[in-house]
């Protein structure tokens, strides 16, 4: 028997709380078929799952693998294993934002939704929502839209996509090279006791928590109490008073949370607590004859967004005053410092003391 196979039973048969997996985990007849109870209600239920993934080329990632996000063994009852369809590799991957809402939101929940996970994830940083229907799907989306990794996580099995009307967002994440992820058995249907579960996953997976937009009973507030039992920073987006989706996001503002007023409150945070993420790597020879500036950062703009080289450009042919980079930029010039700050911190770009930025020959590549 796959010793994969052994371990998903037998941590079916015990209570997943952090101590018992690391328990199991560490026994010696771990992986013997010694003490599988085949009377277990989910024995037959879990070998179905695990030849179910096989079939339909889904990784399965156990407790005890390395794969397996160390985040995730902080949570009280973290899941001995959990199936992942498409890009497994992503849970490597060290900075995600979480973005959570209403499924009912308006416009405004929707467009907010999209352009802040647009915005952190031209930063390079990934975007983990819940797949489900408004905000969720917002986010998602803008992960696409700026090419950056993005998790869905599922309160259903992976062959029971929920809702449906999301089948196309799901290609499109693993398309994308992003991943769904499921901690339950495959045919086990949406059930709403099904949820919170995995919204302590989301809050596990992210680095930091934004709720968008949610009522007052919204389960993103249960996302965001996850969040804030392990320690993540969490963010509120303030909302009409009249409007019955703020109560809760104006709610988490009233209690403590910080209000998120710009994208940059996110990157800004994410940043300060993860400043080597954001800096580009350096070079490997420090004796290396510095080539032309330009052209060595051209050819090493893997963690540079879209809109980074676009300032890049325009610093290059001659812009490099705040103000004239202003008068010329594609994007809202509400983003300009923030991205200026971070090109300074990838020690890309330097401003002089004439206020002029230049691009910085021999930096952090």
């Amino acid at each position: 028997m796959d010793h994969k196979l052994i371990w998903m039973l037998k941590s079916s048969q015990i209570t997943n709380t952090a101590k018992n997996l690391t328990e199991l985990s560490v026994s010696k007849n771990l992986y013997t078929e010694n003490g599988i109870k085949e009377d277990s209600p989910k024995f037959n239920a879990v070998i179905e799952s695990y030849e179910k993934a096989k079939r339909n080329g889904c990784t399965i990632v156990a407790y005890t693998d390395d794969l397996y996000p160390e985040s995730m063994r902080q949570l009280a009852l973290p899941p001995p294993f959990f199936f992942v369809r498409g890009n497994a590799d992503i849970l490597r991957h060290p900075v995600y934002a979480g973005i959570v809402g209403s499924r009912k939101c308006d416009f405004y929940g929707l467009q907010t939704s999209r352009h802040i996970a647009e915005d952190i994830a031209e930063t390079g940083a990934g975007i983990v929502s819940g797949g489900a229907e408004g905000v969720d799907a917002a986010a998602h989306m803008g992960a696409i839209n700026a090419g950056a990794p993005t998790i869905a996580v599922f309160g259903s099995g992976l062959d029971v996509p929920y809702p449906s009307c999301n089948l196309q967002l799901f290609k499109k994440i693993t398309a994308s090279g992003g991943a769904i992820i499921s901690e339950f058995l495959f045919g086990e249907a949406p059930q709403k006791h099904n949820f919170p579960y995995r919204n302590r996953i989301i809050a596990a997976l992210s680095n930091i928590v934004i709720v968008v937009q949610a009522g007052a009973r919204s389960g993103s507030l249960i996302t965001a109490s996850h969040a804030d039992k392990l320690g993540k920073s969490i963010f509120s987006v303030p909302g009409n008073i009249d409007n019955p989706l703020s109560a809760g996001t104006n709610g988490l503002i009233r209690d403590g949370v910080s209000p998120l007023t710009s994208s940059m409150d996110a990157i800004d945070e994410l940043i300060l607590k993860y400043p080597d993420f954001f800096a580009l790597p350096k070079k490997t020879n420090p004796d290396e004859p510095a080539a032309e500036s330009y052209k060595a950062i051209k050819e090493n703009t893997e963690n540079l967004s879209n809109f980074e080289k676009e300032l890049l450009t325009l610093v290059k042919n001659g812009k490099c005053t705040e103000s004239e980079l202003e008068e010329c930029i594609s994007f809202d010039a509400s983003r300009l410092a923030g991205i200026l700050g971070l090109l300074e911190l990838k020690g890309v770009l330097k401003k002089g003391f004439d206020k002029k930025y230049k691009i910085v020959c021999g930096g952090k590549y």
